[in-house]
């Protein structure tokens, strides 16, 4: 049995002097590949140093090599021209994309959202002083319909009027049974011109009717809506002291909403007045098919954030089931032009100019301003500058920021300045922008 003991104790110890030995190699070969000259660079070694910064990748071409392709184009008389040959873009992997024209799809397309027709709101209120009763509206959003009570209200002056009125009514028959043809005929006016006052502080004719009857003043008088609509403001509650510059309920009818549309500046000149629209809304608010307006408003000002402006068109809402802030698409009929486009990453917009890097049959690539139009997510239509068939770098952005030089002399030529670029003349193709008053050419 001990001899069997000493035995498993002697396998234990090779076992871990084994391990030893493993995690020695191992450690070994860590530090041969982060610090042996010939390991370290490999990708093993890079990895394992994690501490240090990757060094960026040698450029295709030599630093500054542009610059001094540029430098031998201007000794040459070629100015403007960048002359890259063949293997020079290969090895830059400079990609080219063809202007090509094409016709857009007809439309656009936008995000719209439901608002009330400001010419269909209204105010109540009171046009003399007095203390509410009740309230016959309670809560906002409530439905009311034209000649539906309001609230009740008492005014010490509304009484006074009408006790003067039917005072005027007494003196009015009394007057007609005297001799004189002056005192007969001013009783009908002073009882008018109560009739007057009262009307004019929106008594309705049945109310003076009912006091007429009665013979009394009333106490307390009711307001009820002109308008029919849904209540959007309430500030009526019983036992409150009311005056007439006081809104006390706001109405909106809704049987109309506008739909409010935002339009960028560039897709402005295709919408006009009378130009019909297809709107879409979530669910089922509007039915399974889109709806027809037409736009009855431009805004004459643009949004200086989002560059746009907002469209407004009309629709029906007899069931009121497009709500006020309900967001919908809308879709505008515009005709659709055939236009000249290029990619948008193969121009360079300098804040004042758009740039293009255009290719030469015999290899050369020349930096040249162009005029754009509309603009998209993946393209920039162009109005001159180019024409069908011209060949443009791609990334030029990438490229000028790589090239220091190239982008100094960028920068030189086509200065970022409030002057650059002023005026509305456009360039004639192939031809280099006009320098501003006062730049020399280097």
């Amino acid at each position: 049995m001990n001899d069997a003991h000493n035995q498993t104790g002697r396998q234990g110890r090779f076992a871990q002097i084994a391990l030893v030995v493993l995690l020695g190699g191992a450690v070994t070969a860590v530090l041969a590949f982060a610090f042996v000259p010939g390991l370290r660079d490999t990708a093993t070694g890079r990895a394992i140093r994690f501490w240090e910064t990757v060094p960026p990748p040698p450029p295709a071409v030599p630093p500054g090599q542009l610059g001094e392709e540029m430098k031998t184009a201007d000794e040459s008389g070629t100015n403007t021209a960048l002359v890259l040959a063949p293997d020079i873009a290969e090895q830059l992997g400079l990609e080219t994309s063809e202007a090509v024209v094409r016709t857009p799809e007809g439309g656009i397309v936008t995000t719209g959202r439901i608002a009330t027709d400001e010419r269909r709101r209204s105010v109540v209120t009171s046009k003399v002083e007095g203390w509410i009763e009740k309230t016959f509206v309670d809560f906002e959003g409530q439905n009311v319909k034209a000649g539906q009570p309001l609230f009740s209200f008492y005014s010490p002056e509304l009484v006074a009027t009408q006790e003067e009125y039917l005072l005027a009514r007494r003196a009015e028959r009394d007057f007609a049974k005297s001799d004189f043809d002056v005192v007969r005929d001013s009783g009908p006016s002073l009882a008018a011109a109560a009739r007057r006052r009262l009307e004019l502080w929106d008594v309705s004719p049945e109310q003076i009717a009912e006091i007429e009857k009665s013979g009394k003043a009333l106490r307390t008088l009711t307001v009820y809506a002109k308008t029919s609509g849904v209540v959007t403001e309430r500030k009526a509650y019983p036992n409150m002291r009311i005056t007439p510059d006081e809104p006390l309920y706001s109405l909106a009818d809704l049987s109309t909403v506008w739909v409010e549309a935002d339009v960028f500046e560039s897709d402005l000149p295709n919408v006009k007045i009378g130009t019909a629209g297809e709107i879409a809304a979530p669910g089922a608010a509007i039915g399974t098919a889109p709806r027809t307006a037409r736009v009855t408003f431009i805004a004459p000002t643009v949004d200086p954030e989002t560059r746009t402006a907002r469209v407004r068109l009309e629709l029906s809402n007899p069931r009121a089931v497009l709500k006020p802030g309900m967001f919908v698409d809308v879709k505008l009929a515009t005709a659709a032009r055939p236009e000249l486009v290029v990619p948008r990453d193969a121009v360079l917009d300098t804040g004042t100019r758009k740039l293009v890097m255009i290719g030469r049959s015999d290899g050369s690539f020349e930096i040249l301003e162009i005029h754009t139009g509309a603009e998209g997510s993946d393209y920039y239509s162009v109005t001159s500058g180019l024409a069908a068939g011209d060949r443009v770098a791609r990334r030029i952005q990438f490229l000028l920021d790589s090239e220091t030089d190239l982008r100094a002399r960028v920068e030189q030529q086509f200065p970022v300045s409030p002057a650059a670029g002023a005026g509305g003349s456009q360039p004639a193709r192939g031809s280099a922008p006009a320098m501003p008053e006062g730049h020399v050419h280097p």
